[in-house]
């Protein structure tokens, strides 16, 4: 229940400068939290924890709720919610309402962070997304998306229709000329190995996003 979320643990098999594309990728990933700043309990400092480049084993890690706020755990054990047992849909409701998060709203922001990264893909090497989304560089966005969704009880219309709107916003994003500048200057920033600290990340992404 307290474990952190690592978007985009993948390797990439497009054709080109491997590296660059993995560091686009995980580049979408963290302009997408930075753009989400100031919803669902995100802030400039939790925004994001690292991001990783070490060959293999590539990822942008980030909080995915403020699991750590002030009297949360105590609320947990209160209601019968262990520590270390996935929690029933039931359970992450009771948890939502005490953080003060909507659920819907939550899901949508996670969305649109994690299929950023495929979006960003998308445009740096002129495919589409449904191409990179299904390829298997993708496989733990795409399990974090049903992971998402499952959370809040979405059924699958509901999960499919909020997926493509959230997929849809991500790519239209990329499109906007500050976004794409920030999305290229993390990936040109990010180390060849080793982790870039969140508050860098963050620090990178808003300058670029502010840049005339």
């Amino acid at each position: 229940m307290y474990s952190d979320l690592v978007i985009g643990r993948e390797q990439m098999n497009f054709g080109g400068d491997a590296r660059r594309v993995i560091a686009v990728h995980e580049s979408g990933h963290a302009v997408a939290r930075v753009l989400s700043i100031g919803r669902v309990g995100i802030t400039n400092e939790n925004a994001i924890r690292w991001i990783e480049m070490d060959c293999g084993t590539p990822h942008c890690s980030v909080f995915e709720l403020p699991l750590n706020m002030p009297g949360l755990k105590e609320f947990g054990e209160r209601e019968g919610i262990r520590e270390g047992v996935w929690p029933t849909v039931e359970e992450w409701r009771k948890l939502f309402s005490f953080m003060g998060i909507n659920p819907l709203e939550w899901a949508s922001v996670r969305l649109f962070e994690i299929t950023a990264g495929a979006a960003a893909q998308a445009k740096f090497t002129s495919v589409s997304f449904d191409l990179v989304w299904h390829d298997d560089g993708c496989s733990d966005d795409r399990q974090k998306a049903i992971e998402t969704w499952q959370r809040i009880g979405l059924n699958e219309p509901e999960a499919r229709a909020l997926f493509v709107e959230r997929s849809k916003e991500a790519c239209t994003v990329m499109d906007e000329t500050d976004v794409w500048r920030a999305v290229l200057t993390l990936a040109e920033r990010l180390p060849t190995t080793g982790r870039m600290p969140g508050d860098t990340v963050v620090s990178i992404v808003q300058n670029a996003l502010r840049e005339a």
